[in-house]
């Protein structure tokens, strides 16, 4: 009989050990970093308090947009200043725009100022210096960051001035991130001002 009890106990034991059975803790979503010692990156909260020195920045180190243009041009990614009548405020798009004339600018490029719906690009990363790649964990973080300083344009820029059609014809001062594209160039403003 305690061979018996011996042998029962022995094979449990033994089918505990191999199949891997044994106390599982189940950690809620989101407090994975109290458990594994991992912070989880969150790109809001990185952009976020990043915001205002990455505003400051951009317009303290912002050449005339007009002179950039008719100079050698935004090349990859430039940071840019100055005043310029609204065209059109348009949205036919996901990717809403002002389409602007600057003061001063002679040259043939469709120039716009993102302005709602979608952002795209990674102007405003690529020209601000607070954060590198190297401040990331990988290229992943770097990519997410880029997205979450978009973001921070609509909250901080864009979505107080609740913009529509009426603002054309009416003037801007901006300040932002301009990138260049074949005969387009556009703006991820860091101020607006419309008057």
């Amino acid at each position: 009989m305690k061979k018996r009890v011996f042998f029962m106990a022995m094979a449990a034991v033994m089918a505990v050990s191999v199949t891997g059975c044994g106390i599982v803790k189940v950690v809620p979503i989101g407090e994975e970093a109290a458990y594994s010692g991992e912070e989880v990156f969150d790109s809001a909260a990185e952009s976020s308090s990043d915001w205002e020195q990455v505003a400051a920045e951009i317009t303290d180190g912002a050449a005339d947009l007009a002179e950039v243009l008719d100079g050698d041009g935004v090349g990859t990614a430039a940071a840019v200043s100055g005043t310029a009548k609204i065209v059109e405020f348009n949205t036919d798009t996901p990717k809403y725009y002002l389409l602007i004339e600057p003061e001063g600018y002679t040259g043939d490029a469709e120039i716009r100022i993102q302005a709602g719906g979608v952002y795209s690009g990674t102007a405003l990363r690529d020209v601000q210096t607070v954060k590198n790649f190297e401040s990331f964990t990988n290229q992943t973080e770097w990519s997410q960051y880029g997205k979450a300083l978009n973001s921070e344009v609509d909250t901080q820029v864009v979505a107080p001035l609740a913009l529509d059609d009426s603002v054309a014809g009416k003037t801007v001062t901006f300040a932002g991130a301009a990138t260049e594209s074949a005969d387009t160039v556009t703006i991820t403003p860091v101020s607006l001002t419309i008057e």
